[in-house]
């Protein structure tokens, strides 16, 4: 085991124990998002968030996407997938499974098991964190060190989605 898989390392330190494993995989190209309201969801990830540009947007009914997401035939989905400008890596897809109720029952102020937060970075985290306050997101943690190095902050978006941004500028160092 090299030094870097002891320590848990992630990134670039960690791909020669991917490569190790003979799989070939890509990096992560998408996260998908059941929402309860797609036009809301949509609005906060183009308008908050940034990923400005639609990769997808339409409606599936039932077949192979019923049988991916284990749904009924009959199941009706609308989807719209956004993504930032350039590569296809990193998207957003959001789903509305038509007639579903929300059954996911989450405690607000702690994580919750099967739980994914999405993570960002914002060059302004103060700036950043009172636009999340004027739009009327609720903030779990302002700005804080959580190592000498990075300031990070989280709140609760569209159906209580946990999201983490760091501040970084990302534009200048992709």
């Amino acid at each position: 085991m090299t030094a870097a898989a002891a320590a848990g390392a992630v990134g670039p330190l960690a791909a020669p124990a991917l490569a190790a494993t003979g799989l070939d995989v890509s990096r992560l190209v998408r996260s998908a998002l059941f929402v309860s309201d797609l036009p809301r969801s949509k609005s906060f990830y183009k308008d908050l968030l940034g990923l400005d540009q639609i990769l997808f947007e339409g409606q599936f009914r039932g077949g192979t996407l019923g049988r991916l997401l284990g749904l009924p035939a009959d199941a009706v989905v609308d989807a719209c997938i956004l993504k930032a400008e350039g590569p296809a890596y990193g998207m957003i897809g959001l789903f509305q499974v038509a007639g579903q109720r929300p059954r996911v029952r989450k405690r607000r102020g702690t994580v919750n098991v099967g739980e994914a937060v999405l993570v960002f970075y914002a060059a302004q985290l103060d700036r950043f964190t009172e636009q999340v306050r004027a739009a009327g997101w609720t903030v779990v943690c302002p700005p804080v060190n959580l190592t000498p190095r990075f300031r990070e902050m989280t709140f609760y978006g569209p159906d209580d989605q946990l999201i983490n941004v760091i501040e970084r500028d990302h534009r200048a160092n992709p």
